[in-house]
């Protein structure tokens, strides 16, 4: 029982195994997830973190510490006849050393800067932001390429399993005329005709399997190991109700752009603020601030001082209104470039709709078309039997039902594609 147990869990698994297949959206998820341009990501978040936490750092005391020691030519001192009369009293004042020397403390904090740190901050969170949506510009070609890739390698399996089909039929018949060339019944040239055909076959699906294997080792390079896997045909999706292409990455992009020169013109505007603050200084050496003090007594001493400041930064103002112009001229552009993309887009996407609609019409009929060749060709098998056709009409209805196929499957793919294709190019949020 465990032995039976055992080798029917092994079948299901091998079962299982044999039954994954490979996903259009599994592929490009995987794309995503092991291209090097993911990496990227966490370090424009980094990069923005930074720079908004340094940026709010300056709200912080600022601390300096600084020593001095000087030598000078000439110090203050008492006059002379003050330093006369102090004598007469006993007193000797020589005034100021000229030795001098000191170690200071010095402690300034912003109170407000005109809201000059908020536009750095900000202007640091929008660039990151167009940083991340031009990753996303970058990814979407990827997208693409997916699309591609995929659609390339289903259409050429379908290529692949009609040419087998064809060289089952063409050794089947190639039998029965051997058949009858021994019984007389028909030329050895019918045989050799059917043989070239086959070996012609033969050579298409051999060119059609390597480029088969070219288009997965591409794919290989995008996804790994699961580009050997079988492919799932996507499913049919409704054609978007319009052509807006508001959610493309590139439009997404020129919206942070616009934003990113939006900070940066509260930046310039913030820049031509006064800023007002606080600070302190203490140092301790030689001479003091009681200068009188010092000039008696040649001692270091501690001393502080505290108090407010203001600044204002008026040559800014010079360049501002440039400045200022600058930033619409960017913005001005950014709406040219919108305006261009979305015509490009809007035409992109009408000539895919018109082919889509090709596309389709063309496939109501494939169906039938194969169908009726397939009889035809029967039809050409039943009369061969009796012995009534030529060989050579069999290798044609047999060819004719081939090209049918192939033509079916590829119109099928196709129309897939262009659908797909319509999809990517307005990012519309339908699911495969």
């Amino acid at each position: 029982m465990r032995r039976l147990t055992l080798s029917l869990v092994l079948l299901l698994s091998l079962f299982s195994w044999q039954a994954k297949a490979l996903t259009l959206d599994e592929a490009q998820s995987l794309a995503q997830e092991q291209y090097p341009l993911m990496r990227d990501y966490n370090l424009i978040e980094l990069t923005s973190q930074y720079t908004v936490e340094n940026a709010a750092k300056s709200w912080l005391p600022q601390l300096s510490l600084g020593a001095q020691a000087t030598w000078q030519t000439a110090v203050a001192s008492y006059p002379d006849v003050l330093k006369e009369m102090l004598e007469q009293r006993g007193l000797n004042l020589k005034g100021t050393d000229k030795f001098q020397y000191k170690a200071t403390l010095d402690v300034n904090q912003l109170i407000w800067d005109g809201g000059r740190i908020k536009a750095q901050q900000e202007t640091a969170r929008k660039e990151a932001e167009e940083n991340r949506l031009n990753n996303e510009v970058e990814m979407y070609k990827v997208h693409c390429t997916i699309n591609d890739i995929y659609f390339g390698l289903l259409l050429l399996e379908q290529q692949s399993h009609a040419l087998d089909a064809t060289i089952t039929l063409l050794n089947a018949n190639l039998d029965r005329v051997n058949a009858l060339v021994r019984n007389g019944a028909a030329m050895s040239s019918d045989a050799d005709a059917i043989e070239a055909e086959l070996l012609s076959t033969q050579q298409q699906l051999t060119s059609v399997e390597a480029s088969a294997s070219a288009y997965r080792a591409v794919l290989s390079l995008y996804i790994g190991e699961r580009a050997k896997e079988e492919l799932t045909e996507p499913k049919d999706m409704a054609l978007p109700a319009s052509n807006n292409s508001s959610m493309r990455p590139e439009q997404l992009l020129l919206t942070a752009r616009t934003a990113t020169l939006t900070a940066r013109e509260n930046e310039v505007k913030a820049s031509v603020m006064p800023q007002i603050g606080a600070f302190a200084q203490g140092y301790f050496g030689y001479p003091g601030m009681n200068f009188m003090e010092s000039m008696m007594n040649h001692k270091s001493s501690f001393n502080a001082l505290i108090g407010v400041s203001a600044s204002w930064n008026i040559s800014s103002l010079y360049t501002k209104k440039n400045k200022l112009l600058s930033l619409q001229a960017s913005k001005d552009r950014l709406d040219v470039a919108r305006n261009v993309f979305e015509r490009n887009t809007d035409i992109q996407a009408t000539q895919q709709r018109s082919e889509i609609n090709r596309l389709k019409q063309i496939s109501e009929s494939d169906a039938q078309i194969v169908a009726l060749r397939a009889r035809v060709r029967q039809a050409s098998e039943a009369r061969l039997r009796e012995g009534i056709v030529e060989p050579t009409d069999l290798l044609t209805r047999i060819t004719d039902e081939k090209n049918a196929v192939i033509a079916a499957n590829s119109h099928h793919i196709e129309y897939l594609q262009a659908l797909y294709q319509l999809h990517t190019t307005l990012c519309s949020n339908s699911n495969n």
